[in-house]
């Protein structure tokens, strides 16, 4: 009868830590209701499911929560482009954080037997440092994916994800401290889980592999070939790549796109569109062997307004099939009328 109740008890858990994880980042990210950038709490579930649970049946907890949250989200999962990619190395990454939370759980769980300052003080710290480890091992991965092989380019990505950083260890201090320290204390003191006892050796077996196997996935499943300088992917990096928006009646679309040998403000804006989910309405004429841009969007040509581009602020003389862009321009797509 125990081991029944004890069973019910971790389900009831599990089942709830997949929940509020699902949920809480689909809400969270979805929506855009984060109370600041990189606020999330799968880490927080993570740590708890490897306190509360089974290793075993925990470790996938934390993955469940993040492959279901994307696809509700509508995230890329393993296709794409290079960024969405980078979910292998996120995955992994809170693998990591419950093999070293089931490394850690024997020297921790006694803290949550009452409420002390020190139990509270050690439950941020370990925030901090997960995500410390998380972080760095994410980098680690923008770098492997997008960028050269070289010493530069990593300490570029580590610099560059400093302000990041800063908010989510904002994000390990507030969940960790108001969620993760009252659940633990709530749950330790009135359920007898087997995942407090003394656990065998036996029981690191599936969790190392799984840990490993992933780490291995990451570097190898996805590895794309190594970037080229021209193909550099940089945030707001308007040296590497060509800053682009499109500008309809009362909406804005902008990115960045890298171009390519031969790319052209009309090949821009059809790549633009795939990654947008924009339409774009085109007719070729012979008479000029040009394409006519006629619509982007809900936003179609009539009367004295139609879509018009513009390189570094300039109208160009050319179609838009015509007119070479490079890498460091600016282009712009607005629907605008034309003075007669």
């Amino acid at each position: 009868m125990k081991t029944s109740r004890t069973l019910r008890s971790e389900l009831v858990i599990g089942l709830g830590l997949i929940v509020f994880g699902l949920l809480g980042r689909y809400f969270l990210v979805g929506y855009g209701v984060q109370p600041f950038p990189n606020f999330e709490v799968i880490m927080v579930v993570t740590f708890l499911a490897m306190l509360l649970m089974r290793p075993w049946v925990a470790f996938l907890i934390p993955l469940v929560c993040m492959v279901g949250s994307d696809l509700l989200i509508g995230n890329p999962i393993f296709v794409g482009e290079h960024m969405n990619r980078i979910v292998l190395f996120t995955y992994s990454g809170f693998a990591i954080l419950a093999a070293v939370s089931f490394l850690l759980r024997h020297r921790l769980q006694p803290l949550y037997q009452s409420m002390r300052v020190r139990t509270i003080g050690i439950t941020a710290g370990l925030g901090v440092g997960f995500v410390l480890l998380y972080d760095c091992w994410t980098n680690l991965g923008w770098w492997y994916l997008l960028y050269p092989h070289t010493v530069g380019a990593l300490g570029m990505v580590f610099s560059a994800g400093v302000p990041f950083m800063v908010y989510h260890i904002l994000s390990g201090l507030v969940t960790f401290t108001f969620i993760g320290v009252p659940v633990l204390l709530i749950v330790t003191r009135k359920l007898s889980l087997p995942s407090l006892q003394p656990l065998r050796r036996l029981h690191q077996v599936p969790v190392v592999c799984l840990v490993l196997g992933l780490v291995v996935l990451s570097f190898t499943g996805m590895a794309a070939q190594v970037p080229q300088r021209s193909e550099i992917w940089l945030t707001k990096a308007d040296a590497t790549s060509v800053s682009m928006s499109v500008q309809g009646n009362g909406w804005v679309v902008s990115d960045h796109l890298v171009s390519y040998e031969g790319e052209t403000a009309f090949s821009l804006l059809q790549r633009f569109a795939v990654l947008h989910h924009l339409t774009v309405q085109a007719t070729y004429y012979p008479s000029f062997s040009s394409w006519l841009v006629q619509g982007i969007g809900s936003d179609n040509g009539h009367d004295a307004t139609f879509w018009q581009y513009y390189v570094d602020g300039v109208l160009p003389s050319v179609g838009a099939d015509h007119c070479a862009v490079t890498n460091g321009q600016s282009l712009a797509w607005r629907f605008e009328t034309v003075p007669s």
